[in-house]
């Protein structure tokens, strides 16, 4: 005996079929050949918006007076500490990172390393990016609005031996999934 339920969804605009059938495991039919055994599977799907990502402050790292080897980290808070090079105290922030997508969505966040470059095409390497979020990198998004705010921090390496001076311009990936 087989029993079927189906239900026809609007969700924005877009039509979803739902459909559930109930079977016993083995249904018997017969054929001209002789009994013939099959199964029912289900077949489930979920399917969202997108999230998108806009950067709404730069992560920056001032001004760095090299004198010797070491790292410049601005933490997602925005407060600048160093390991080696001598700092002027101005012109560094945390960068920010407004996700949009459907409300309360769980997104993963993660930021892979990163290079700055100078005209010369010299790298800086940029690394161990934090964020405002808990360590397991996961982020729901606003229940309300769909919205979530991402604080961004990072390191600079700075090399004595093969950094050059002069101004510095890359971008860092936010890669979401979800």
């Amino acid at each position: 005996m087989r029993f079927k339920f189906v239900c026809i969804l609007t969700l924005g605009g877009f039509f979803i079929l739902l459909s559930n059938a109930f079977a016993d495991d083995n249904v018997k039919t017969k054929r001209k050949y002789g009994a013939e055994r099959s199964a029912i599977g289900q077949i489930k799907a979920t399917i969202v918006a997108p999230v998108s990502a806009s950067s709404s402050n730069d992560l920056r790292f001032g001004m760095i007076v090299k004198n010797n080897a070491g790292d410049v980290t601005v933490d997602e808070e925005g407060n600048r500490t160093t390991t080696g090079p001598g700092l002027a105290t101005s012109g560094y922030s945390a960068g920010s990172i407004q996700l949009s997508g459907p409300r309360a969505q769980a997104v993963s966040v993660d930021i892979p390393e990163a290079h700055i470059y100078d005209n010369a095409d010299n790298t800086v390497n940029v690394h161990s990016f934090t964020t405002n979020q808990d360590s397991s990198k996961l982020i729901t998004l606003d229940a309300q609005n769909g919205k979530a705010d991402i604080d961004v921090g990072a390191s600079l390496n700075i090399s004595d031996t093969d950094t050059q001076g002069g101004a510095r311009m890359g971008v860092y990936r936010v890669q979401t999934s979800y």
